[in-house]
């Protein structure tokens, strides 16, 4: 009889939710990636036999979910997490104790050696207490993955009780510098105005090194004064570190991680894989920039694993992927073709248009990306992305998992499907909230169905509307016809629709709640819907398709649905970008 273990760590969403710039989220994916990739590691040391994750040579997006044939003993998984996770905090912190021009006897914010196996400094109960580590055993793969999620009901997290003022990105967490740690008698003391200004100093001369740290690593430092001086330019700083950000412990290794030397160190992937790869340039927030956000997830893959290890493997199957044994299980072959594709996904040339998109991380059945403008000089500021520009590439999105899923169909005779959130946001939106949105989003395509796509536009002011549809009638969009007769391609008028449908809802014609004595007809939206949409919801009605476009055939879905669509396209369907 074989035992399997099942593992994992968290948080894996909110360590990467906890950002502000695109850089941010590569370190955050750099950093989960590497974790996976050690654990994955260990376990071939062991001599186990790796299930899931696929491609396991491959640390670029490995997903954090380990499945092995063999007793993985926690305690072995946990430390070893926690030693490479430490090695990063360990050489992040003395490349700034080295580099910043600070004496190292001002530095208050790790263990000394007098302190060692007494009490533990910032960054060691950072390197203690930053993961959580689930672990699941069984005599199957069903029975220890059963066995890990039941195990995830019993926390296993220590909070960190820290003193000092609080981070700008995330407000909860204390802010790295120098003199965090520093004892004080009156611990809820505010920072005296010489201490600002030593804080100050650190972030500027962090933020003056990395902003050309081939060159200026190893210079004589300079004065806070002629830090400012030099500095006064914000459109030519701020390359990896504004001056005026405060970042925790966590937050600042995240952003450090993606400088090429340190990435180095580690054992990292560099963000430019090859010298000759475009420079890495981060998103453009002004006013008038608006960025589009996907976040997808394959359906029920978890219920897939435990249907593969329930099911004989073939043993006279044609096996023809690189990379795996003839004798793969079901299991080994999925997660192969799973991770594959999410490697080709992130190399994919043609994926956006000319230079506004990058693939953040894509882990097979997982990934992440972002339509937008990327930072250019002062004097050439770059061209927007349009509205109608992010619907036409969304249009095509599903197009890029075609060949996976005919893949899994042929070779292990599944159904493979992705859910996606896409959120289209406005400049003010914070990046942690727009990637909250986008798993509220994702959430609600698989709730509703799975196979299908929530589209949320978030307005600066943080309210949104939103739209789910299945994949299959995402061209609903392009059916518009205005009242002038222009359709999909001649920019016809949203507007059109727009104004009938708020006319008939301001006077009750079209209700979107039900009231007393007052039941929802759908009639007259599907009237409109008809006019607007060549006899759209005639043909659906026809063909019972209700169901499985809105979820539910009743009144109160399909009217809902069509006031969704009508929301959504008006604000996509624009050719021209927004102003604000």
């Amino acid at each position: 009889m074989s035992d399997y273990t099942a593992a994992s760590f968290a948080p894996v969403q909110g360590f990467i939710e906890k950002s502000r710039k695109l850089r941010d989220l590569y370190g955050s994916s750099l950093i989960l990636s590497f974790l996976s990739s050690k654990l994955v590691q260990k376990a071939e040391s062991l001599n186990f036999t790796v299930i899931s994750p696929g491609l396991p040579h491959v640390a670029k997006g490995m997903p954090n979910r380990i499945l092995v044939q063999g007793k993985f003993d926690r305690n072995l998984v946990k430390t070893t997490l926690l030693t490479e996770w430490q090695r990063i905090l360990t050489i992040c912190r003395e490349w700034i104790e080295d580099n910043l021009g600070i004496p190292k006897n001002q530095y208050c914010w790790s263990q000394t050696e007098a302190d060692k196996g007494h009490q533990k400094g910032e960054w060691e109960r950072w390197g203690s207490y930053t993961w959580e580590v689930f672990w699941g055993y069984g005599d199957s793969v069903q029975a220890a993955m059963d066995d890990l999620e039941t195990r995830k009901l019993k926390r296993d997290w220590i909070a960190i009780n820290w003193m000092g003022e609080s981070s700008s990105l995330t407000g909860t967490d204390a802010i790295a510098w120098h003199q965090l740690g520093k004892f004080n008698s009156n611990p809820g003391h505010t920072l005296s105005p010489s201490e600002r200004e030593e804080m100050e100093l650190f972030y500027r001369r962090l933020s003056w090194l990395l902003d050309n740290p081939d060159y200026r690593v190893g210079q004589s430092s300079l004065s806070l004064a002629e830090l400012r001086e030099r500095q006064s330019q914000p459109d030519q700083i701020g390359r990896y570190i504004a001056p005026n950000e405060r970042l925790s412990i966590p937050e600042l290794v995240k952003r450090l991680v993606t400088y090429d030397k340190l990435a180095d160190t580690i054992g990292l992937d560099r963000l430019k894989a090859k010298p000759d790869d475009p420079e890495f340039k981060d998103i453009i927030r002004n006013p008038g920039y608006w960025t589009g956000w996907f976040m997808g997830d394959g359906d029920k893959v978890g219920d897939k694993l435990k249907h593969l290890a329930s099911r004989p493997d073939e043993p006279d199957r044609d096996v023809t992927m690189e990379n795996l044994p003839p004798d793969a299980t079901n299991l080994q072959q999925f997660t192969h073709l799973i991770r594959e594709w999410g490697q080709d996904f992130q190399k994919k040339s043609d994926l956006f248009p000319q230079g506004k998109g990058r693939v953040i991380y894509a882990g097979g059945d997982d990934f992440l990306g972002v339509l937008y403008s990327p930072e250019s000089e002062p004097a050439t500021p770059p061209e927007k992305v349009k509205p109608i520009e992010a619907l036409q590439w969304l249009l095509t999105l599903e197009q890029h998992w075609q060949q996976q899923q005919q893949q899994i169909k042929h070779q292990l005779n599944l159904d493979f499907t992705c859910s996606v959130g896409f959120v289209w946001a406005g400049h003010k939106v914070p990046q942690r909230d727009i990637l909250q949105h986008c798993r509220e989003a994702e959430q609600r395509a698989k709730n509703q169905g799975r196979d299908r796509v929530t589209i949320r536009v978030v307005f600066n002011s943080g309210q949104y509307v939103q739209w789910t549809c299945p994949w299959d009638y995402l061209p609903i969009l392009t059916q518009y016809r205005d009242r002038d007769g222009k359709s999909w391609g001649e920019e016809p008028n949203w507007n059109h629709i727009y104004s009938d449908w708020a006319q008939l809802k301001a006077r009750h014609g079209i209700r979107l709640k039900e009231m007393q004595g007052m039941p929802i007809r759908k009639n007259i939206a599907l009237a409109i819907f008809d006019l607007y949409f060549n006899q759209a919801g005639e043909t659906f009605n026809q063909e019972n398709k209700w169901s499985d476009i809105a979820g539910d055939n009743t009144n109160i879905v399909i009217v809902n649905w069509i006031n969704d669509l009508i929301q959504v396209g008006w604000q996509l369907c624009q050719t021209t970008p927004s102003n604000t």
